[in-house]
């Protein structure tokens, strides 16, 4: 009972976090509160048996991502949005049914399921989560969508280097 109440705070820090990540103006304010969200995902890593991941999610993504969007943040500095008319504000209605039927579709798609351990005790594996199980998934099953992932963050990084570099020329090198 004790994992359930751990795994509904978890879920619960990671879900409001994300939300604070989308919906706060202010981007240091965004950024902490995705370091949070990444932390709550690293917890439910420990409540799965997998140390090796939620280590793994800390250093990386809480540690090295967040802290280089920190940089890219303060290295922009605090900008005045130059903000017209929303040209998709009348689309917003349909926005809001498509957000309100995914979270119904996810609800009922998680009260159907049939997942072990959703309505009884799960089963403890002893393999999953260690170095040795995770670096032959990698090397088994999974290289070609780490290779995949590994390419669109540079992508992702790369495009990031050129939106700052774009903004800081466009204000004369501020």
């Amino acid at each position: 009972m004790g994992e359930r109440i751990f795994f509904a705070i978890a879920a619960l820090g990671t879900i409001s976090s994300g939300v604070a990540v989308v919906t706060v103006r202010n981007p240091f304010r965004a950024a902490v509160a995705l370091i949070v969200a990444l932390i709550s995902v690293a917890l439910i890593f420990l409540l799965q048996h997998a140390p090796f991941v939620a280590l793994i999610q800390i250093i990386v993504y809480a540690g090295a991502v967040v802290v280089l969007f920190l940089f890219v943040i303060a290295y922009l500095g605090e900008r005045p949005p130059n903000l017209g008319p929303d040209p998709l504000a009348e689309y917003q209605v349909f926005t809001w049914i498509a957000i309100i039927g995914l979270g119904i579709e996810g609800f009922l798609a998680l009260v159907n399921s049939h997942l072990p351990g959703l309505h009884s005790n799960p089963t403890i594996t002893s393999d999953i989560g260690s170095p040795h199980a995770i670096g032959n998934a990698f090397i088994d099953q999974f290289s070609v969508p780490f290779e995949a992932t590994s390419l669109v963050l540079l992508v992702a990084a790369i495009g990031a280097v050129l939106l700052a570099r774009r903004a800081v020329l466009g204000e004369r090198g501020r």
